[in-house]
């Protein structure tokens, strides 16, 4: 069946546009969002007016900027790092400065994406191959105008890809680096290495295509093909590197059409809605009927000046709440160091990991009626593994789940989501607010709504439970909001406390006024804060002893350091 644009969009939907990390697979994207965002000539409706971020919020943009200063115009490693800091990362660019502790992770990769690539350079030359060197154009593959729309409605197609770009004096051999900002990640799909590939293969050098703008009516192919194309990850955070592909390009047009075809046709096509974080750049936002609205959520005020359009989540409001440097570098950045959690959240991740494969197996059952872990000494979920004393605490905790396991009694009519994505979109704060709760079950014409958490120490009962635990609060809010579409009188939040003895089960009614009042409380005392934040300053505090980007943050390592007990 031939593509069909959404209203009002068909003049605009000829070109398509697709980047290489379109060929990724993402089971919580939205389709038509994907499909839209690939035709860059359809442009947002209503206008998205320009709005300054105060701070950098692609972590690789400063890193970027450094490589080029010192591959394309020959800058000393010296000179970059002293700009670097002079300009907080915004050297001769127009752009936000970046936050000191991205600052301290950029000149670390920077100096360590040098030597790996000197190091590979030295040992590509030990086995014969030629010397690559930086290309300061992008490459892009892109097919000439067609007279006719096809299938898709298009007339003409460009691929793209990111990433740090070298090739061979006489053009045989091209290189691509891929940074990461943790390990170097290669695995990856074979739709998106042959995507790169093909970019590799028989993309040209050319400017970097502009948001919303017509190419050339021209193919742009490359000349000479090269006969070899290599793609490295390279990680940030320790220097590592590994091989993606190393290929004869001649093999690339076969392994292109069996296996990033079809995904790049399913990203082109799509044009299922599935709300969620794809909500925040959605260029139809306005005329979704699938993502609900809620005003007043929570009673938030709008940032002045206005910001860009933003999600948010209970975890972004804990890790702000906690410290603000933390979110924005964790949560934003996405920085990671490759410091390993802490033995209680291991083994939360673990009992978690069984209660979803559990609650999602088919056919239904309950956990009352199945085992635990045949070795309660050594089991695994997930990906986590579990020994000794950890092991006996987790398996313990999933005993004390089998008597309180919501799908005990639960009739076979009812609906049963598990992790699955409840999106909202507060219009007067233009946030997209996102919550996962562990488990969500219709019981009664009424929504179930289960969070579950491991303690191995009782519950407080000084601290109010919405206020210790907020993904509570928010709950209450999206069902009073009748976000899953119920009545509130009919549905409720219930928290799950696991231990070793002392498990516990509250009931928490969304339709109550006092209830509702406490929640918009909790949430807006959070909210606020993170929403009207420009500078996102370090909060020292016992958190930083697992905090995942305190190697670059001074503060935290200081605080870490006076205090050897809190490591």
């Amino acid at each position: 069946m031939p593509y069909s644009a959404p209203d009002d969009t068909e003049d605009a939907s000829w070109l398509i546009r697709v980047s290489t990390t379109a060929a990724r697979p993402d089971p919580n994207g939205c389709r038509l969002h994907r499909s839209l965002a690939v035709r860059p000539l359809i442009t947002p409706d209503p206008p998205l007016p320009f709005r300054p971020q105060p701070l950098e919020e692609f972590a690789a943009a400063p890193l970027f900027a450094a490589l080029d200063l010192i591959e394309h115009q020959a800058w000393p490693l010296a000179r970059v790092l002293r700009e670097l800091h002079e300009t907080k990362g915004v050297f001769q660019r127009r752009t936000a400065p970046a936050h000191s502790a991205l600052l301290h992770w950029t000149a670390e990769a920077l100096e360590r994406y040098l030597d790996a690539r000197a190091d590979e350079q030295e040992a590509a030359r030990a086995e014969g191959l030629p010397a690559t060197t930086p290309v300061r154009l992008e490459w892009i593959a892109r097919t000439a105008k067609r007279p006719q729309r096809d299938q898709r409605g298009a007339l003409q197609y460009e691929h793209t890809v990111w990433g740090r770009r070298y090739a061979s004096a006489d053009g045989r051999v091209r290189d691509l680096w891929i940074p990461s900002f943790g390990r170097a990640k290669a695995d990856r799909s074979e739709a998106e290495k042959t995507a790169i590939a093909h970019v590799l293969a028989h993309g040209a050098p050319g400017p970097r295509p502009r948001w919303a703008t017509a190419p050339p009516v021209t193919a742009a192919m490359a000349d000479p093909v090269p006969e070899r194309v290599r793609v490295f990850a390279f990680g940030c955070a320790d220097g590592s590197v590994q091989t993606v592909l190393d290929w004869d390009a001649q093999e690339v047009p076969r392994r292109f059409a069996e296996h990033a075809a079809p995904a790049f046709h399913d990203a082109a096509t799509g044009i299922e809605r599935r709300p969620g974080a794809d909500c925040v750049s959605c260029k139809v936002i306005g005329h979704c009927s699938d993502l609900r609205r809620t005003p007043s959520l929570w009673g938030g005020v709008p940032t002045t000046p206005t910001r860009r359009r933003r999600s948010l989540s209970v975890w972004d409001l804990r890790l702000h709440k906690d410290c603000p440097a933390q979110y924005h570098l964790t949560r934003r950045l996405r920085l990671a160091s490759l410091q390993e959690e802490d033995r209680a959240t291991l083994r939360g991740r673990a009992v978690d990991a069984w209660l979803n494969e559990r609650h999602g197996a088919c056919p239904r059952t309950s956990c009352r009626e199945l085992p635990g872990p045949q070795d309660v000494e050594n089991w695994s979920a997930g990906g986590f593994d579990l020994h000794g004393e950890q092991a006996r605490e987790a398996a313990a905790m999933l005993g004390e789940h089998r008597s309180l396991c919501p799908l005990s009694g639960l009739a076979p009519q009812e609906e049963v989501l598990v992790q699955h994505q409840v999106t909202t979109y507060v219009p007067e704060l233009d946030v997209v607010v996102i919550a996962t709760p562990d488990l969500l079950h219709t019981r009664a014409g009424g929504w179930i709504w289960r969070e579950t958490k491991t303690s191995s120490h009782h519950l407080w009962e000084r601290e109010p439970l919405l206020l210790r635990y907020p993904q509570l609060a928010l709950g209450v809010l999206m069902l009073n909001a009748g976000v899953l579409g119920a009545d509130p009188g009919r549905s409720w939040v219930e928290f799950e406390l696991l231990g070793d003895g002392h498990s516990v089960l509250e009931r928490i009614d969304p339709s109550r006024p006092e209830v509702v009042d406490e929640a918009r409380e909790v949430i807006a005392g959070m909210a606020q804060p993170l929403l009207d934040d420009t500078t996102y300053e370090p909060r020292p505090g016992r958190h930083c002893a697992s905090c995942r980007a305190r190697p670059w943050c001074t503060t935290g390592t200081s605080y870490v350091d006076e205090r050897p007990s809190h490591g």
